[in-house]
């Protein structure tokens, strides 16, 4: 139960940094803002809050494999195999995206932000972006447990003594 909501939690720090920084209430990130915003400013207002909604959505998505919706929805008992593997492709996805791939660049040299973020506002990008790493690992965990919990037991019950 606490990885699934966890891996929920984990999203919820990069997605509120992302919109104030957008909105210009993330102090020290004009220039970072002004970069994505170049152009059209529309379509880079549009796409961060998208962007946002998407991430706490999917990681919402794991708290359903703790809660009852997650096991019957509409009165049907939601399918095992492919609320696991969705789950399982998901974990995967996310691990790849910022455990592999984001971790790659920054250790490449290349920062998301353009090198326009430094000093405090830096740390708190930092510290809001840090908990994602642990999005994918957490998924993967809660998926393990929703697979075992509703599994269909390998063996036959036990049955009564003979007398």
């Amino acid at each position: 139960m606490l990885a699934a909501w966890g891996a929920f939690l984990v999203t919820v720090p990069s997605a509120l940094w992302r919109v104030l920084m957008i909105v210009g209430l993330m102090p020290g990130t004009q220039e970072l803002r002004q970069f994505e915003i170049d152009g059209d400013g529309v379509l880079a207002y549009g796409y961060v809050f998208a962007l946002s909604l998407v991430q706490l959505a999917t990681g919402f998505l794991a708290v359903g494999l703790v809660r009852p919706w997650g096991e019957c929805f509409l009165g049907r008992r939601v399918p095992l195999t492919p609320v696991v593997l969705a789950a399982t492709l998901g974990g995967l996805a996310v691990v790849w995206i910022f455990d592999i791939s984001m971790v790659g660049a920054l250790l490449a040299g290349q920062r998301p932000d353009a090198n326009l973020v430094s000093g405090v506002p830096l740390a708190v990008m930092v510290a809001c972006y840090a908990p994602i790493l642990l999005w994918g690992p957490l998924e993967l965990l809660a998926t393990a447990g929703y697979w075992l919990r509703r599994r269909r037991p390998t063996r036959a019950p036990a049955r009564g003594r003979w007398v």
